[in-house]
């Protein structure tokens, strides 16, 4: 959201709407040049799947004959439970259970691992009961995410002395060759069912235990093909938030399909005067960006006040100098003393240092996906953060700078560009706009689109520089080399709208010598982006394997 009449995007009177078209005349949200500038807005398999970088240990079938020993990268040894001989084995290539002891109690081989984890095991065969156990300690006390081929579902168990809980329970029917993947962190724990996210649950429930493994069938018929097993993640989530498989983090796939310039919605972005309206390119820094505060126990408990619709209103920490952003959009974004969560407001105004009154706010999780709907306060719906290139990506001091930004870009363009289909500003019973023309993973476009959208681009469009481009020939600078490596390798998505410009959009914290570069280099950027028309949610950033190494996987906050 880049000029005020933003404001009432939200709002749910349709008597505001007629006060849209005037009120875009009041800022463009694409900022002026400062002294010095020249001139110039759910998961798939496979490509889901975390960065091997944090690979604790694993067994894979080939590099096994008849006997389970111990794993591949280390020499952390299988024990059974029950323990007898070689209860565990191998079957043309696959782990099972050799030895059965002809009753129905639960029968693991386990591993020495960590709390905090992520294991994964590939289920060759089917059995009943099925899966895989974390946070083991013994029999009666541990957890397992098993199949139920009777009910044709999966289930979340926990085991406390005996006694059998359901935490969680997946309505989708087991199929041999199916990935199980839990991911442990603190008192989270999170599943996963081929790389696609089923839910998660809060429990500190044995969270200190280490032990990860199999989980045999009743029926003795289960053979695994894989297991590994990955220690906790070493991301930050304050600096770089969201899940490695959100669209924010996961790198484009070598199978996406790039548009050319005669696609309607590749045309409308690259145009620099269109419907009567001229278009440059820019990047918001110093005024209409997101600024990011860190809160601490210590500063005031305020109030913040959602005048649109006060549902969304809050209380939390907020610092009394927390960074509200210079233009009319006024953003303020607070992370919490935790680390775990992000508070974002809209068009704000500190009335006090415990009180504020803001156009949108919403709460957002540092550990979730960053989507929406209902998630951020974007137009798009999600995180005001997911795309925005961070200062310590741009400050070559700072102890995490690698010269990288390896994420997905958030970008904003002209009302004139953006696309509207059809239907009325408001929202379903699930919190999606019901102004369409947006496409995933956008759940919403602006309020009033129906008649101030006027193009062909998307809200939640994904563009990218197609792997073709010799990104050293173009003449860029480092800092738009780095800019643009980052749309070649993660792409962009369109987030918001602007007046006048394509827009990216930068910390306020960055340094400015950053920026100056980014801007001169800006159209340059612009003209190589084309549409990546097979991006959906079965395919997030586009199918095939990942363009460059994931990411690693989040740290526990703290």
């Amino acid at each position: 959201m880049n000029t005020v009449d933003e404001c009432f995007r939200r709002a749910t009177r349709p008597a505001l709407l007629s006060l849209l078209v005037p009120l875009l005349s009041l800022g463009t949200g694409c900022g002026d040049a400062e002294p010095g500038d020249a001139l110039e807005a759910p998961l798939a398999s496979g490509a889901q799947a975390a960065s091997d970088a944090n690979l604790y240990d694993s067994f894979t079938r080939p590099n096994h004959d008849s006997r389970l020993g111990s794993l591949e990268q280390g020499v952390h040894g299988w024990t059974s439970t029950p323990y007898w001989g070689s209860a565990w084995g191998i079957l043309s290539g696959r782990a099972w259970l050799a030895k059965d002891d002809g009753t129905w109690l639960d029968h693991y081989t386990t591993v020495p691992g960590t709390s905090d984890v992520r294991v994964m095991v590939t289920l060759a065969a089917l059995g009943q009961y099925s899966g895989l156990t974390f946070r083991f300690v013994d029999r009666a006390n541990c957890w397992k995410l098993a199949t139920d081929t009777s009910q044709g579902k999966y289930f979340l168990t926990k085991y406390v002395a005996g006694t059998q809980s359901f935490p969680l329970q997946i309505a989708q029917a087991p199929v041999a060759g199916d990935v199980l993947e839990v991911r442990a962190s603190g008192t989270r724990i999170d599943v996963y069912i081929n790389g696609v996210y089923k839910g998660g649950i809060n429990d500190s429930t044995h969270q200190y235990a280490t032990r990860v493994g199999l989980l045999a069938s009743q029926d003795n018929l289960a053979r695994f093909d894989e297991f590994k097993v990955y220690t906790q993640g070493t991301r930050d989530a304050t600096l770089q938030p969201f899940r490695s498989g959100s669209v924010w983090n996961l790198p484009i796939g070598q199978e996406a399909v790039y548009a050319d310039t005669t696609d309607l919605a590749t045309k409308d972005f690259l145009a620099t005067s269109l419907n009567g309206v001229s278009l440059t390119t820019w990047a918001n820094w110093n005024q209409y960006s997101h600024p990011i505060t860190f809160a601490a126990n210590t500063d005031p408990w305020a109030t913040v006040t959602d005048y649109n619709d006060s549902s969304r209103s809050g209380a939390y920490y907020v610092p009394a100098t927390a960074t509200i952003a210079d233009g009319s959009d006024k953003h303020m974004h607070i992370i919490n003393p935790p680390r775990t969560f992000i508070d974002e407001a809209w068009a704000t105004t500190r009335q006090s240092p415990t009180a504020y009154s803001v156009g949108r706010h919403h709460t957002i999780d540092l550990y979730g996906s960053g989507l929406g709907p209902r998630a951020g306060v974007r137009a798009y719906g999600g995180s005001a953060v997911g795309g925005l290139i961070r200062a310590w990506e741009t400050t070559s001091t700072h102890a995490k700078y690698t010269g990288k930004i390896q994420h997905a870009l958030a970008i904003a363009v002209d009302r004139t560009q953006l696309y509207y289909s059809g239907g009325y500003s408001g929202y379903d019973s699930s919190g999606y706009g019901t102004a369409k023309g947006y496409v995933w993973p956008a759940t919403e476009q602006d309020w009033g689109s129906e008649t101030t959208y006027k193009g062909h681009v998307s809200m939640g469009a994904y563009f990218a520089i197609p792997p073709t481009v010799d990104l050293n020939a173009q003449g860029l600078t480092a800092e738009g080399k780095m800019v643009a490596q980052a749309l070649q390798d993660f792409g962009a998505y369109v987030t918001d709208a602007t007046v006048g410009c394509v827009t990216f959009y930068v910390e306020p914290a960055a340094p400015s010598s950053f920026v100056n570069n980014l801007r001169k280099d800006a159209p340059k950027l612009r003209s190589l982006l084309r549409r990546v028309t097979n991006n959906s949610p079965s395919t997030p950033n586009g199918p095939g394997a990942r363009r460059v190494p994931m990411l690693p996987e989040l740290a526990p906050p703290g």
